[in-house]
């Protein structure tokens, strides 16, 4: 039987930055991304990911040799509790748990939207308020330097806001922003794969969704960054309305850019 990622691809543009994994399917390294004064996010440094949860055997070995020493942890109590966390028992890290929605979407939340763009544009909007407290925590985390991860259940919305906010201080411009957030795709897909073979039970949820909130809408992230800029005037703005100074930015740059 094919495997995952031979019948689901990710993205081209996000190849050279996927970490292939057996059984966790949106790992990215988001190194090597150009900002707007020339230069580029450093290697090595900063992961985005899902279900990190389930690493084990070579896949907990191929993400050892990233050299982890922080992983944060987006998902809700209630997911931590159903699925369990980063094996830090076998690969001994600083865990953070950030949570930034207080509960998952219902599938009432999910067909009251016109379209899945939008839904997911101001669902998106929504985690800067509800996780204010978390987002600026994540900066500051990520502003130590070391090598870290931080991820979801899927690595796609959760992550895709984390991502979005933490690029966007590094002064990455919207289009590569928006074209990384979109090769989750490819990953989605993936995982979608995995689990009608080995969860049959947990799929539907998914399922159920239009297609359009799996394959990460382009347009959704462009519409969340858009509205960054009209409510705020920048990234930079967000972050000083989230309580995040410019001298952590400026750590934040001098650790994760060339």
């Amino acid at each position: 039987m094919p495997s995952s990622r031979d019948a689901f691809a990710v993205d081209p543009t996000a190849l050279d930055r996927t970490i292939e994994l057996d059984l966790v399917f949106n790992v990215r390294d988001l190194g090597g991304l150009p900002t707007g004064d020339g230069r580029r996010t450093r290697r090595g440094r900063l992961f985005r990911a899902d279900g990190v949860q389930r690493l084990a055997g070579a896949d907990l070995e191929r993400v050892r040799g990233l050299g982890l020493r922080t992983v944060i942890d987006l998902r809700t109590d209630g997911e931590i509790e159903r699925s369990g966390r980063f094996p830090v028992e076998a690969l001994p890290v600083r865990w953070h748990h950030l949570p930034i929605i207080r509960r998952m979407w219902s599938e009432d939340d999910l067909v009251a939207t016109t379209g899945a763009a939008d839904f997911l544009r101001d669902r998106y909007l929504d985690m800067l308020d509800v996780g204010a407290r978390s987002l600026a925590a994540v900066v500051a985390l990520v502003a130590d330097g070391t090598p870290a991860m931080f991820h979801c259940a899927a690595g796609k919305d959760r992550t895709g806001v984390v991502s979005a906010v933490l690029l966007g201080l590094l002064d990455v411009p919207p289009d590569e922003i928006s074209a990384d957030y979109h090769a989750t795709a490819g990953a989605m897909a993936a995982l979608v794969d995995w689990l009608t073979l080995e969860h049959p039970q947990a799929l539907d949820a998914m399922t159920s969704q239009p297609p359009e909130y799996l394959e990460a809408p382009i347009e959704a992230m462009d519409g969340f960054l858009a509205e960054v800029d009209r409510r705020y005037g920048s990234m930079r703005g967000l972050a000083h309305h989230l309580g995040i100074d410019d001298a952590t930015v400026e750590r934040l740059q001098a650790a994760i850019l060339d």
